[in-house]
């Protein structure tokens, strides 16, 4: 009897050892790709995040005499700085899902699939405007993203805006 193991013994191991690896690259393969969508969408929801975040430090600055014109997808309004200088800023979005919105033409999110602003006049109003008018006093903000799905939305009081302003 000789010593070693015959060709058909390699040839067997080799085609279990290729059904094994092909086995664990097939399963591993979806693991992959669920962990880069993973990250692609936490990395989307970072970026609708720190819009939102911009949004919400930009519009409560806003003087609510200062409203020029306020529509469902873009917002004219003036802030004092720090320095009590006024500044003229623009918020828009094109209303077409993967546009960019933008504050004064810089983006501040590519990730877009929904933004929209609405008006109240009071806090317990369940009536909203598409428009600014005179009478607003709070901005609602409504932001998707287009990646992930997800919905950030916050009802948003100017600064310089007092509760005994809106009761009547």
């Amino acid at each position: 009897m000789t010593k070693g193991f015959s060709l058909i013994e390699l040839v067997a191991v080799l085609l279990l050892v290729g059904v094994l690896a092909t086995a664990a690259t097939v399963s591993l393969v979806p693991v992959a790709e669920g962990l880069l969508q993973v990250r692609q969408n936490a990395t989307a929801m970072r970026k609708c995040r720190l819009a939102f975040a911009r949004l919400s430090r930009e519009l409560t600055t806003i003087t609510t005499n200062a409203v020029p014109v306020g529509s469902m997808h873009s917002l004219q309004y003036v802030f004092y700085d720090s320095a009590k200088t006024l500044h003229a800023r623009t918020l828009s979005w094109s209303g077409t899902p993967g546009d960019p919105l933008t504050l004064d033409g810089v983006a501040l999110t590519d990730d877009v699939a929904d933004f929209r602003l609405r008006y109240y006049d009071r806090p317990d109003d369940a009536v909203f405007a598409t428009t600014w008018s005179a009478n607003s006093r709070i901005i609602e903000v409504m932001l998707q993203s287009r990646v992930t799905g997800d919905l950030l939305a916050a009802r948003l009081v100017p600064r310089n805006v007092l509760f005994s302003e809106r009761s009547e």
